[in-house]
């Protein structure tokens, strides 16, 4: 399976689109988290990873 590869821009900005490849078995987790919560989509399990990190700042490699 390739990587998924998510794509960030605004609209309404003209910075250049960004693209992050996550790789398969960290994809595979996020899926299995969505799929044994039926009200959390994908959309939303990315919303609140992005605002975690907005909020706390990154965890220390290795944690």
């Amino acid at each position: 399976m390739s990587p998924v590869k998510l794509s960030l821009f605004n609209s309404g900005d003209d910075r250049e689109q960004e693209s992050v490849e996550l790789d398969d078995a960290l994809v595979d987790q996020l899926r299995q988290v969505v799929d044994a919560h039926p009200d959390l989509t994908m959309q939303e399990a990315l919303r609140q990873g992005i605002a975690h990190i907005v909020e706390n700042g990154p965890t220390k490699p290795g944690l």
